[in-house]
């Protein structure tokens, strides 16, 4: 069977996340390290528990404009992954930082609560908020390597296609029943 994450087609978002290795982060929001560090600590994190492959995608894109600058890394991420992303990758990314204002209760503006509150991709926001929150454990360095990550892309590609759950649920699963 022909794979859809192949090496050539991954070349322009492995140029970007090769680019993040050695960007400093903030200590004290980061202690992980580098962009690349937590990067791929939060790929993998997400990986355990999703096969949206939009959603693995911001994952590993979400702070890529921090090669550029660390301050406006949002911008600067949907400026190096224009061309290469889908829209709702793109989405995700673009609000990874502001679901926070959201959440925080910093959002004022009535319409941009609702607009993000009834927006059909939130779920898919809020599981990346929490992946972005928990890769950033300390002293943990996974290593990069680019042909895992092409592996589980194209595993998440194919259960997402094949209808199999990403997670297996046990026996007594109260949402096996609700299935």
């Amino acid at each position: 069977m022909d794979k859809y994450f192949t090496k050539e087609f991954m070349k322009p978002l492995f140029e970007i996340l090769d680019k993040c290795e050695g960007v400093k982060q903030v200590e004290k929001y980061h202690p992980e390290g580098d962009v690349l560090t937590h990067t791929i600590q939060v790929f993998n994190k997400a990986f355990r528990e999703t096969r949206d492959i939009d959603l693995l995608l911001a994952c590993l894109l979400h702070d890529a404009g921090k090669q550029v600058n660390r301050l406006n890394h949002v911008k600067e991420s949907l400026n190096l992954i224009d061309d290469i992303a889908s829209c709702k990758t793109k989405w995700l990314v673009k609000n990874h930082m502001r679901i926070w204002t959201y959440i925080n209760g910093e959002m004022r503006k009535l319409s941009r609560c609702v607009e993000l509150a009834e927006h059909p991709w939130l779920p898919e926001l809020l599981q990346l908020a929490r992946f972005d929150k928990i890769g950033r454990i300390k002293n943990y360095k996974p290593k990069y390597d680019k042909d895992v990550i092409i592996d589980k892309l194209n595993k998440a590609y194919d259960e997402h296609w094949q209808g199999e759950e990403p997670v297996k649920r046990g026996e007594n699963d109260k949402t096996r029943n609700m299935q």
